[in-house]
């Protein structure tokens, strides 16, 4: 194999690793859920005190789908819960 095709195989090698690396980042919002931290908040359900985490489903940066995750956190103690949940 002569050298010129050597560096072009190594170059598309080494672009192709520069572009996964850059999709799959965890930085990046392109693929995937990505969690907002923003938009979290706790609240009382049931004499349960949970946690809600706002998520986006990502594909190529279009929002496909959008909610919130349900995380129990702890029992609430005898006084009750000053934030109660809506739903």
């Amino acid at each position: 194999m002569s050298l010129h095709y050597k560096t072009i195989i190594t170059s598309a090698f080494f672009c192709g690793i520069v572009a996964i690396s850059t999709i799959t980042a965890p930085f990046t919002s392109m693929f995937g859920k990505n969690y907002l931290p923003d938009k979290d908040f706790i609240c009382c359900k049931k004499n349960q005190l949970k946690m809600y985490h706002y998520y986006t489903l990502n594909i190529f940066w279009i929002v496909v789908d959008n909610g919130y995750t349900e995380e129990k956190m702890d029992d609430i103690n005898a006084k009750g819960c000053t934030i109660a949940c809506k739903n």
